[in-house]
């Protein structure tokens, strides 16, 4: 759905994705190791909220995650858990950032097929013709389903005191309220499940979108263009039997 209008009106569904996404499922039913991405927003932008790559991911390594790997500077990561994650895992990892990081910063957490799926889904690719231009703002979701009620809690992942941005917990993607079409050409936007895709073909900084627009989304967003967001899509797929 591009234009104006709620993204229940006419939401963008999966297309394609069940190549990859669908590898990466059945890979984690088949007891691998379970591929996920982590997506952090508002790090090492100028000279504010910095962090190296080493420190984040020695993070992930000391809550036990593994074949850790980082991407660019802005907060990209690609890890395997033994065990599907759920949100409080994400409220875990936070945690973790936070004290070693010594700011708060908020996590988007996937799964390889719930990522693959979000990229395979996007309506823009005919007419996004520069991938930097590209956008897909990821959204927040649980990254797995949770644990049955009865069922043993994992360790490490109950919520940390004072749990952070996560405790945002999934945002309803019926609810978005996307810009008006004509307000905002030629700029195009569209919304799917658990994301938001965005052409800017003026470049980003030029955005006529008020900041308005991305406050509907709480704390917990985070955005990626096209090119960043197929280079982790290589790197899942290469974890990928």
């Amino acid at each position: 759905m591009a234009g104006g209008g709620r993204a229940g009106d006419g939401a963008v569904s999966g297309r394609g994705s069940a190549g990859a996404a669908s590898a990466a499922a059945g890979a984690a039913a088949a007891g691998a190791p379970q591929q996920y991405v982590g997506l952090v927003r508002g790090i090492n932008v100028g000279g504010n909220n910095r962090i190296t790559m080493a420190d984040f991911r020695a993070i992930f390594e000391g809550l036990g995650f593994s074949d850790v790997k980082t991407l660019l500077q802005s907060g990209n990561v690609v890890f395997a858990s033994d065990r599907p994650l759920a949100l409080a895992d994400v409220r875990a990892i936070e945690h973790a950032f936070e004290t070693a990081a010594g700011f708060r910063a908020g996590f988007v957490v996937l799964s390889a097929a719930q990522f693959l799926s979000i990229l395979d889904a996007n309506p823009l690719l005919a007419i996004g013709t520069d991938l930097s231009r590209l956008v897909v703002t990821f959204l927040p979701q649980p990254p797995a389903a949770a644990p049955a009620p009865d069922a043993a809690p994992p360790p490490d992942a109950a919520p940390a005191p004072d749990a952070g941005p996560a405790a945002a917990a999934a945002f309803d993607a019926t609810s978005v309220e996307l810009p008006d079409a004509a307000s905002t050409l030629p700029e195009v936007f569209a919304a799917g499940p658990h994301a938001v895709y965005s052409w800017h073909p003026d470049g980003i900084s030029n955005s006529r979108v008020p900041v308005s627009f991305w406050k509907q989304f709480g704390p917990v967003y985070t955005a990626r263009n096209v090119n960043t967001a197929n280079k982790l899509a290589a790197l899942l797929r290469a974890r990928t039997p």
